[in-house]
């Protein structure tokens, strides 16, 4: 019988709406938001996603690096999906 080898999963925080849509775009699990509160008073939410811990550095370095690819009609829905929960 051949074993599976599953991948350690982490939450990862993060409230850069457009780092956001591109998790979604990349098939992460959004698990739930979080508000946070800022030292000003200001609210932001903050989107949980579930990732590979083995490949968060990797995500993180495609995406800020620049060299990140995804289907664009894809991001731009995940970006409008994302700010429909921040703005309602």
């Amino acid at each position: 019988m051949e074993e599976q080898t599953k991948k350690k999963r982490v939450l990862y925080r993060t409230s850069d709406i457009y780092f956001a849509a591109y998790l979604c775009s990349i098939n992460l699990t959004m698990v739930t938001t979080e508000e946070e509160k800022g030292s000003d008073n200001s609210k932001k939410l903050v989107f949980v996603f579930q990732m590979p811990e083995s490949d968060k550095e990797k995500i993180k370095a495609s995406y800020f690096g620049g060299h990140a690819t995804v289907k664009v009609r894809s991001f731009v829905d995940n970006l409008r999906a994302l700010k429909s929960m921040v703005y309602t």
